[in-house]
């Protein structure tokens, strides 16, 4: 069948993402202006995908909308895609959540895998959900060009996972890095750890 061609894509931000506060499955539409910007950023790409999967959210559909049109490519969603529930977290800048909660703040920070948000979703369990996810829309079109949108949490899971991470350096998968990454990855290759197709 071949290789697999495979597109992480960043969607375009909220006004809470904008504002540095946590989103969590808060459903908010994508800022005009940050449509505008994906708009430019997707029209520098130079091949796309032939298929693309994204949360079922608003901001994410319409990114992918961006994206589809660029490229002409089928858009499904997946609910296995989304963020981890954050809770109580949902809606607060950093400096609120490490002020309420600077326990939670600290394994954030330093281990976010132990992670329970207050009423949210733990993310041992939003890692195995976003991953088996993952693994399932690789392997159904295994020798495609896919295209997955993800929002910033869900994204540094499946980067830290491709990397064969442990979670420890989960924001660095993030931070400062670019909005898409392209992976071509051989037949039969991709084993994320953690994970199992659902």
């Amino acid at each position: 069948m071949g290789a697999t061609s495979l597109w992480l894509l960043r969607p375009a931000e909220t006004a809470w993402n904008e504002a540095q506060r946590l989103r969590g499955t808060v459903d908010l539409p994508a800022t005009e202006d940050s449509l505008a910007d994906l708009r430019q950023r997707v029209a520098r790409l130079p091949e796309g995908p032939e298929v693309l999967f994204h949360p079922p959210d608003e901001a994410a559909t319409e990114s992918a909308r961006v994206v589809a049109s660029r490229f002409a490519c089928r858009v499904r969603a997946d609910a296995g895609l989304s963020e981890p529930d954050l809770g109580l977290l949902e809606g607060l800048s950093m400096a609120e959540f490490e002020r309420r909660f600077e326990s939670r703040h600290a394994e954030w920070r330093d281990s976010p895998l132990t992670l329970v948000p207050p009423e949210g979703e733990p993310f041992a369990d939003a890692r195995e959900r976003i991953l088996a996810a993952f693994l399932d829309v690789v392997e159904r079109n295994e020798g495609r060009r896919i295209g997955i949108v993800l929002h910033p949490i869900a994204l540094a899971m499946v980067r830290d996972a491709l990397a064969r991470g442990d979670g420890s350096r989960l924001w660095e998968r993030v931070d400062g890095r670019s909005w898409c990454t392209q992976y071509l990855v051989p037949e039969g290759a991709i084993d994320v750890p953690g994970a199992a197709a659902g």
